[in-house]
């Protein structure tokens, strides 16, 4: 009985299981599919703990959408800090019609997706995938959204692309894609958005894309797309973004243009377009953002412009634009920002201008405009106004920035006249006031006074009068204060001393008199000083020798008296000094012969008297004029001064000269002058090529002088002549015995030449050579007497390993300690085998680079050397190496905090500004890294290593075709597309500063992103608190510090945006570090000028489109 009711009770149960076991096995198979897919995936941070084998359904796990009957229809794992590699498991969903893994960390090649037929939607965007397009992904016919942007993806879009008849969208830019884009695309009837730029595309926009007319979004920018603008792309008539700039577009814009009826973007900028923009643009009446700068573009402004009354930013800059500026424009109510800088506009600027209550930006500057500042101008809100080197007249509205935010106004040179406005700086936010070469007249405003805002104060060259304001003292902000050339009076008042961060005070041709305050001595910071043409009386103050970051003192033409301090030999950084039409006496001071940088130095028309210092001979740099005329110096003119092998003016006239003309003068080949006059000289002047082609009346004056080939030819009262020494030896004797002596010395002479070409050693020649020639074997250029090849040999040990410095791509830096206990830094050049013509090339322009560079953030260059077996470089030695060492490899043990770190990021960007803007020509650095930042013993940064730096006009540098920058720090665009530009380096900089804030190196784990760039904006995206962020090794309990380092952050968040429009300049960049720490609240609840509140907006920039354009733009 007992086992029959087991048998009842069992065998139903046995069936109810075995039905379990089936149901759980059918219900879990997606399950298991997933859970497979994951396997492939590293989940550092867990944010797939929910896909657990033991639940029965995989509906409830994070980033898995089901049907209702428990079906997986979408996977979206994006943002999740997710690596490893794409199965193609995930095809073995039925269902599956959404997979969305962007910005993650996932790498390998893109897996054949063929065989997943649901696929309507496939977001694989800012990963890190590579190898070529996924062709077989054309296969899958159900697909409507295809986005790959963002990752490395190389090889040509597929012909098959075409095959995609419901693609809707095709995101694919910022990738290594090259080749043509296929005429197949025209094949996808619904195609809304093409996203194809920061990539390598070439050839000609292909004329079958016009058959896309669901058409809305077609950005192909930043390629090397080339050809003109189909007319065909007309029948768009869908279109509302036509982003089409930097790529190598010609020919004229098509007047088919204005049937876009639709379009609210269209971005040509940086291209080649020519002709006249076409009337038919005014038809846009949808149209917000008009950008067509940078073109060929010739011709006026239409006046159907004005019709286009959405536009929201004009800038039609850097064309050949003419005519009038349309009044039309004044109807465009909502314009924010018109540029029309540097083109070829006539007539007045419209007072409909003035209508423009929403414009914040405007910048009419570098034409040839005229009549007067339209007064409605001081009516509307403007944040910028450049109106610079034009012709305009009349005065300034008189309350131009009363109710406004000005930052910055610039405009110099035009013929403006009458008094400075008082309410410039009404806001507190006026940075940069330029108002130079103009005609302005009266005393600088009290307003002007009390601006706390202001870094830079141009007024030059007006007629300005009053007194320098004591008020000026209360202006911490202040690094330049430019008012040469105007009726200023009074004395330089002491408390200018107070001005510490002022890096330029230029006073001269005013009526200035008085004593030279020795407070000038406080002005750490200063390297341009100049009081010339004034009255200014009394002795140099000795603490100005304490300002020995100055590059160039002027003090010449003013009543100077006493003598020159030896203490100015200290001003070791000095390239150009002035103490000429003085008063001043005594010796030469012999300390002048440290001051290596010098260029030029002017002396002449005072009471000097004494020999000329043979340490004079030992300035190799000077190049530009070495005068000492009009004084009372006595003796011989030092043989040495034949070293200046530069020199190009030399000026030893009116004073009490003897002795005969140094015969190595004669050798100085780059001599354009040499004036010798009056004085007491005698002998021949030498005959060598350098002074045949002087004039004679550069010798007069020297009665025992003979001028060969002259009727200036005195000999001395006590030359022994024949007669004199009663030989009576015939003419022709002393012909037949000169020509016999000569023709001898002159067969030694050239048997020594060639035993010299035979053993060629080291020549000292000069710092800044101009006409290098590549196939001379041996150049040395040093700037010190007896500096030699051999002792660079013998002070690295032979370029010992024991000694380097540094490695980089070009070569390595060496520690030499000199015979004298000097030190320097040698970097040796990589030559030899097939790298040899790169390394050549990569060392003549540094060379070229480094020699026009003047400037307290920039690496000094003291020579360099070009071998036939090695090429040298001899930097002046920086006791703190990098900044890269010190902040990643804790050098020394010396930590920076965050007072350090502001002042190198500070320090750094003004030498980049420098380099941006103030060099001639301007100068791209191409390598900016934290390892090129060198630091001083005072920890004062110098940006170093110009091997890979480009003139923006030096085109003879074939270095231009290495690749430019380091690993993490090379900006998007160049990256794929070899351009480069200054936003490149912004990039770069913005990457020391993410290095700054964070602690991090450039190079991050694949994990996190690769790049510290990525990790960053990845977490900023992630919401991760911006705290999370910071270098943990910091002081973070400092909440001034903190604040700094939040604006700091948006400062690099801006710089490293991967559009260039969208990065600031590098002037920007310094008027935001100088605001982040003079606003920085030191409670977190108070606002900023930058943000106040950090996380939400460095998200807003990291979520930039590529399409978007720059508010940062400016002339």
């Amino acid at each position: 009985m007992r086992s029959l009711d087991f048998n009842k009770h069992f065998f139903p149960l046995l069936i109810l299981m075995s039905s379990i076991i089936v149901l759980v096995d059918s219900i879990n198979e997606e399950g298991a599919v997933l859970l497979e897919f994951k396997l492939s995936l590293s989940d550092p941070n867990n944010n797939l703990h929910t896909w657990n084998q033991s639940d029965s359904f995989p509906c409830n796990w994070i980033g898995i959408n089901c049907t209702n009957d428990h079906k997986v229809t979408s996977i979206n794992l994006s943002n999740l800090t997710l690596s490893g590699s794409l199965s193609p498991t995930i095809c073995k969903l039925p269902f599956l019609t959404k997979l969305n893994i962007s910005k993650n960390f996932i790498s390998g090649p893109i897996p054949n997706l063929s065989s997943c037929q649901s696929l309507e939607v496939v977001d694989l965007c800012t990963n890190r995938f590579h190898d070529d397009f996924p062709t077989q992904i054309s296969t899958i016919s159900s697909l409507k959204i295809l986005s790959l942007c963002e990752n490395y993806i190389s090889g040509v879009i597929p012909e098959d692309i075409g095959n995609l008849t419901s693609l809707e969208e095709l995101v694919v830019y910022s990738n290594n894609l090259t080749g043509i884009i296929p005429k197949s695309i025209g094949r996808l009837k619904q195609l809304k958005i093409i996203r194809a730029g920061v990539n390598s595309l070439s050839g000609p926009i292909p004329i079958e894309i016009s058959e896309c007319e669901s058409l809305q979004v077609f950005g192909l920018a930043q390629n090397n797309l080339e050809g003109s603008i189909p007319r065909e792309l007309q029948n768009l008539k869908n279109l509302t973004s036509l982003v089409l700039w930097q790529n190598r577009l010609s020919g004229e814009i098509p007047h088919e243009i204005g049937n876009f009826s639709r379009l609210e973007l269209l971005a040509l900028h940086a291209n080649s377009f020519t002709g006249s923009i076409p009337k038919e643009i005014g038809k846009l009446t949808q149209l917000m953002r008009l950008y067509l700068y940078t073109n060929q573009l010739n011709g006026s402004i239409p006046e159907e412009l004005g019709n286009c009354v959405k536009l929201v930013e004009i800038d039609l800059s850097e064309n050949r634009l003419s005519g009038g500026i349309p009044k039309g424009l004044g109807n465009i109510k909502n314009l924010r920002l018109l540029h029309l800088f540097e083109n070829l506009f006539v007539g007045e600027i419209p007072n409909e201008l003035s209508h423009l209550k929403a414009l914040k930006k405007l910048d009419l500057s570098i034409n040839n405009l005229t009549g007067e500042i339209p007064l409605g101008f001081q009516n509307i809100f403007l944040e910028s106004l450049q109106l610079f080197d034009n012709h305009l007249e009349g005065s300034i509205p008189p309350l131009i920035g009363a109710n406004s935010n000005l930052t910055v106004l610039d405009i110099s040179m035009n013929n403006l006249v009458g008094i400075i406005p008082p309410h410039l700086c009404n806001s507190q936010k006026l940075m940069f006031l330029s108002l130079g070469s103009n005609k302005l007249s009266g005393n600088i405003p009290h307003g002007l006074k009390s601006c706390k805002s202001l870094i830079q104060l141009m007024l030059g060259d007006n007629l300005l009068t009053g007194s320098l304001p004591l008020e000026f003292s209360n202006l911490y902000n202040l690094s330049a204060i430019e008012l040469h050339q105007n009726h200023f009076t009074g004395t330089l008042p002491p408390e200018i001393g107070q001005l510490q961060n002022l890096k330029r005070l230029h006073l001269s041709d005013n009526y200035f008199f008085g004593h030279i305050p020795s407070e000038i001595g406080n002005l750490s910071q200063l390297v341009t000083f100049n009081v010339s043409s004034n009255h200014l009386f009394g002795d140099i103050p000795h603490e100005l020798m304490n300002c020995v970051n100055l590059q160039r003192l002027d003090l010449s033409r003013n009543w100077f008296t006493g003598h020159v301090p030896f203490e100015i030999g200290n001003l070791v950084n000095l390239e150009l000094l002035k103490l000429s039409d003085n008063k001043m006496n005594g010796p030469i001071p012999n300390s002048l012969g440290k001051l290596s940088r010098l260029t030029e130095l002017q002396m002449g028309g005072n009471y000097f008297s004494g020999n000329v210092p043979f340490e004079l001979g030992q300035l190799m740099a000077l190049q530009i004029s070495l005068n000492i005329s009009h004084n009372s110096l006595s003796g011989t003119i030092p043989q040495n001064l034949g070293n200046l092998l530069m020199l190009e003016s030399l000026y030893l006239n009116d004073n009490l000269l003897v002795g005969e003309i140094p015969s190595s003068i004669g050798q100085l080949v780059s001599l354009l002058v040499c004036n010798l006059s009056n004085n007491g000289l005698y002998g021949t002047v030498p005959n060598t090529p350098v002074f045949k082609k002087m004039d004679s009346s550069n010798f007069v004056g020297n009665k025992g002088l003979c001028v060969l080939g002259s009727n200036q030819c005195h000999p001395p009262s006590n030359s022994r002549s024949n007669q004199d020494s009663g030989y009576g030896v015939s003419k022709e004797k002393v012909v037949s015995i000169v020509s016999g002596v000569v023709g001898f010395f002159s067969l030694i002479f050239a048997m020594g030449v060639c035993w010299a070409i035979k053993n060629r050693k080291p020549v000292c020649v000069s710092l800044e050579e101009e006409h290098m020639k590549p196939y001379v074997l041996d150049n040395y250029y040093f700037p010190k007497v007896g500096f030699r090849y051999q002792d660079l040999v013998e002070a690295t040990h032979n370029f010992s390993d024991d000694v380097v410095i540094g490695k980089g791509a070009c070569g390595v830096v060496y520690k030499a300690v000199m015979g004298d206990g000097e030190v320097v830094a040698v970097k040796k050049l990589k030559s030899g085998g097939g790298g040899a013509t790169i390394v050549d090339q990569s060392f003549l322009a540094e060379i070229s680079t480094l020699g026009k560079i003047r400037h307290k953030n920039i690496v000094k260059l003291y020579g360099f050397c070009y071998h036939q077996e090695s090429n040298l470089l001899l930097y002046e030695y920086m006791e703190n190496g990098s900044l890269g060492e010190l902040l990643h490899g804790n050098k020394n043990g010396r930590f920076l905090d965050w007072n350090d770190r502001y002042k190198i990021a500070h320090g750094a960007a003004e030498g980049l500004c420098y380099l941006h803007y103030d060099c001639r020509p301007h100068i791209i650095h191409r390598d900016i890294k934290s390892n090129n930042i060198l630091l001083d013993k005072m920890l004062q940064p110098h940006v170093g290593d110009f091997g890979l730096a480009k003139l923006m006009d030096f085109t003879c540098s074939k270095s231009m075709s290495a690749v430019a920058g380091s690993y993490g720090y090379i900006a998007p665009e160049y990256a794929y597309t070899m351009k480069v530009t200054e936003k490149c380096d912004i990039y770069s900089f913005g990457v020391v500063l993410l290095e700054l804030v964070t602690g991090k190196p450039p190079v991050q784990p694949v994990d996190q992103g690769g790049d510290l760039v990525t990790w960053v904006r990845r977490s900023i995206h992630g919401m991760v608190p911006i705290s999370d962020l910071y270098d943990k090794r910091l002081d973070l309990s400092c909440k001034k510090t903190t604040n700094e380092m939040s604006l700091f952050l948006r400062i690099a968040v801006f710089c490293t945006s991967p559009s260039p429009l969208n990065r600031p300049t590098m002037r920007e960049v310094v008027a935001m570090m100088i605001d982040a720490r003079v606003n920085t609240p030191s409670s977190p609840s108070s606002e900023t000028p930058l943000d106040n509140d950090s996380n939400n907006s460095c998200k807003e920039y990291v979520e930039q489109d590529e399409i978007s354009t720059s508010p940062w733009k400016s002339g």
